[in-house]
């Protein structure tokens, strides 16, 4: 025997030992015991998934959008955020499109007959979830070519050079990034510093 069988022998006591009819009979009991239980297991969770399948889909997070909201359920989307989002007022409209990626939140001012998903470029506002946005709009303000205007309330809104139809702005202290984009050069600047852009209410 080489040293390779002496550390792989089995001990003594593994070996296998006669088994007498009666213990056959038990064992092959027990077998048939466990097979009906593993059968019966497997038939209740199948019937567990297929009957509570709808309610897992449903409570499963999705990014909706674009959808058409109207005003209470622009309010309902703020409280499931849990911060403020922002926008330029009804602008005339009973209803707006929504598109949210992420945690990142748009509206946007669909004309009356437009639906939504069109590609068509309107009027925007996103707010996004972004660590010290206001001093990254600070360097932003400082690059040649860029406006840039404090506001009341102790906000900082920046045109970026060569960007006129967006303007950004943010608040010291807050993790939030607004942004207002319009197809009409200078029109998205001007929307925020008149005050028109505010957060849902």
């Amino acid at each position: 025997m080489t040293s390779d069988d002496q550390v792989f022998a089995p001990p003594a006591q593994s070996r296998t030992l006669p088994v007498s009819d009666g213990s056959r009979v038990r064992w092959t009991a027990v077998i048939v015991g466990l097979v009906l239980l593993v059968g019966l297991g497997l038939l209740g969770y199948t019937w567990y998934s297929s009957s509570h399948k709808d309610t897992v889909e449903a409570s499963t997070p999705t990014n909706p959008g674009p959808v058409v909201m109207t005003k209470d359920q622009l309010t309902a989307t703020v409280a499931a955020s849990g911060h403020s989002l922002y926008w330029a007022g009804p602008q005339g409209l009973q209803s707006w499109e929504i598109t949210i990626a992420n945690r990142d939140v748009y509206v946007r001012y669909l004309p009356v007959g437009v639906a939504a998903g069109s590609t068509t470029p309107f009027l925007t506002v996103g707010t996004y979830e972004k660590a010290d946005a206001y001093t990254g709009l600070v360097q932003a303000a400082a690059v040649a070519g860029a406006k840039s205007q404090k506001l009341a309330g102790g906000s900082l809104v920046v045109q970026p050079a060569g960007k006129d139809t967006s303007a950004y702005f943010a608040f010291s202290g807050k993790d939030l990034l607004m942004e207002v984009y319009d197809p009409i050069p200078g029109r998205a600047m001007q929307l925020v510093t008149s005050g028109v852009v505010q957060p849902i209410q």
